[in-house]
């Protein structure tokens, strides 16, 4: 009965995702041996370069139901732009144009091989915590109902990283669209508008990407990040990565 039931959820994950499902599922696990499987190169842009890539360009198209802004045809394969034009709450353009714009190199087999996180979204998630946050995906548990990955606090990496501050983030995101007081601290809220010539949205809201952060109103530091892109989600508790030494250090500040 319990293969039988398995045989059944496999059957219905096929139905719901066919093999982009099962590419996710490889890519989860290559996540668990990390380091044999990415390679991370730091500088003002974070590269993660997939030392053996298994998702499809098309498999991009599927999950995000989406068309890249541009696309450019190299040699040994392509790059595709994904552009988010960064908007205030009324839906106009931001002056100062802080837009997030990322990057997938795709190879010969397009199949990805490197993803360009731009400048600015590191201001909100510093390499060392996002390396960690890519890290612990695959230690995961998957709500296939919920299509949610979650990861349990104590399976996070513990770093020694300084936390962002908001003169840190305001440097790299700009003034956000929004900011008021929350019960979880001070709240910021940037909107974006991903900028491509087709995506399947009959109501608009899949263009509009929000990013809130929350921060600590006596140290400013930045508590949590959540965004939702073209009907991705992420969040992260930026808290539960820092070893409880570190933790305190970063109170008393």
């Amino acid at each position: 009965m319990r293969l039988l039931l398995r045989c059944l959820l496999l059957a219905t994950m096929l139905t719901l995702f066919g093999c982009v499902w099962l590419r996710l599922l490889e890519v989860k696990n290559q996540l668990e041996d990390f380091d044999d499987h990415f390679k991370v190169v730091s500088t003002d842009h974070f590269l993660l370069e997939f030392l053996h890539p298994v998702l499809y360009a098309d498999d991009f198209r599927e999950l995000t139901r989406m068309e890249p802004t541009r696309i450019e045809t190299l040699p040994k394969g392509s790059r595709w732009h994904v552009l988010f034009e960064k908007i205030d709450m009324n839906g106009k353009r931001d002056p100062d144009q802080r837009d997030l714009e990322f990057v997938l190199g795709f190879n010969a087999k397009s199949r990805l091989e490197v993803w360009d996180f731009p400048p600015p979204f590191l201001a909100a998630a510093p390499p060392q915590f996002l390396e960690a946050s890519l890290r612990s995906l695959g230690k995961g548990e998957i709500f296939q109902d919920q299509r949610q990955l979650k990861v349990d606090p104590k399976d996070l990496p513990q770093i020694g990283a300084e936390l962002p501050n908001q003169a840190h983030v305001k440097e790299g995101l700009g003034q956000p669209a929004l900011e008021l007081d929350h019960e979880d601290g001070r709240l910021w809220v940037y909107r974006y508008r991903v900028n491509t010539p087709h995506i399947e949205d009959d109501e608009g809201s899949r263009r509009i990407a929000v990013a809130r952060l929350w921060f600590d109103p006596v140290t400013q530091t930045l508590r949590k990040f959540a965004g939702k892109f073209i009907g991705l989600k992420l969040s992260i508790d930026y808290r539960k990565f820092l070893s409880a030494k570190h933790a305190a250090h970063t109170d008393d500040q």
